[in-house]
């Protein structure tokens, strides 16, 4: 993974000193191209040639089987082999899509991911989970195939609304409350900086983010063990995206969300400090006024919950915190407390 200022002008270069020899076909989507597409391009069309692009919608609710079948019709237009390969030119939702299509194609073909959002800079672009939604939940199809390379823009994050920067900062706090509680500290002390792009600020929780679920990752690539703390918030923020169609909240505020959850419910259950819980909340509440959770059916909810991917046997599981800076899995959890929880919790819009 390499990260910095300037990569994509340097992109074609830096894929071909790494062993690429045929040209890519880019999938982005149309707000990304406009952006920084045509930097990527010049650079790719020097090494490569001219470059097929296909372009996809912009937003959660475009990943989807309607889009991956577009992904695929695009390649065969572009005359695609297994000898091809993708490159991801975008946030989370192309680089998950066009993963998962790079990972089906032909039985598989390698991907490369140029992450333009901070929130796929130090998350989705780690690890190599790629996939879609469908209406019964998120990422419920999908694979693990990971890119042959990520060249991550420093740049490319000036470009974002505040609202997708603070979305992919929620990630870094999960980061943060999971295995390193100086990272925390690190965010209330230079949150302004953060939220104005400064470059050093930016870099070091990026960097820090990234470090930790490398380190994560690479004990446990299958998320069977260790890998699922990188779930927190996840589950009941999963749960919200569904009930909402995935309309109402950026990926990151629903996670954000479901930290608030998290930690709220681990006071109760893992033994998390009231006032641990509490400083974990003014962060978040610090970074970004999120979206309300009013007339969201607490029902809905709950079914979407059941359904998540780290259920296991009608059994649910939630990530949760015994203090910041250290995580858990609660395997066995009583449906009926969880339930009632959830109610509550809807029905008050945050803790008190």
């Amino acid at each position: 993974m390499l990260v910095g200022s300037g990569i994509l002008g340097k992109a074609g270069g830096i894929l071909t000193r790494l062993g690429f020899d045929t040209r890519p076909i880019m999938v982005t989507n149309a707000r990304v191209m406009r952006l920084h597409g045509h930097a990527l391009l010049a650079s790719l069309e020097n090494a490569f040639g001219p470059i097929p692009v296909i372009r996809i919608g912009d937003g959660e609710r475009f990943k989807s089987h309607a889009t991956l079948a577009k992904i695929y019709e695009g390649l065969f237009r572009a005359g695609a082999d297994r000898c091809s390969w993708i490159i991801a030119l975008g946030g989370g939702v192309v680089g998950d899509t066009a993963g998962f299509a790079a990972a089906t194609f032909m039985r598989g073909i390698p991907y490369v991911g140029v992450p333009t959002t901070l929130l796929a800079q130090v998350d989705s672009s780690v690890g190599g989970k790629v996939g879609i939604n469908i209406e019964r939940g998120k990422n419920l199809i999908g694979a693990f195939h990971q890119p042959r390379a990520v060249l991550s823009d420093t740049e490319t994050l000036r470009t974002l609304p505040a609202r997708e920067l603070t979305s992919g900062l929620f990630e870094v706090v999960k980061c943060g409350a999971i295995r390193s509680e100086p990272l925390l500290g690190y965010l209330e002390k230079k949150l302004a900086a953060i939220l104005d792009c400064e470059s050093s600020a930016i870099a070091h929780v990026s960097r820090e983010a990234v470090r930790i679920k490398a380190e994560v990752v690479a004990g446990d690539e299958r998320d069977v063990h260790a890998r699922m703390h990188l779930n927190f918030g996840h589950t009941v923020g999963h749960a919200l995206e569904a009930a909402t169609a995935y309309r109402r909240f950026k990926h990151g505020e629903a996670v954000a969300w479901g930290m608030i959850a998290a930690a709220e419910f681990a006071c109760d259950v893992s033994g998390l400090r009231t006032d641990e819980a509490r400083r974990l909340v003014r962060l978040i509440q610090r970074i970004e006024k999120l979206p309300s959770l009013r007339g969201i059916p607490a029902e809905r909810v709950w079914r979407a919950l059941q359904r998540d991917k780290k259920s296991s046997g009608g059994r649910i599981r939630m990530v949760l915190l015994p203090r910041l800076g250290s995580a858990e899995v609660c395997d066995g959890l009583d449906p009926a407390r969880i339930r009632r929880f959830l109610a509550n919790f809807l029905a008050r819009g945050c803790p008190h």
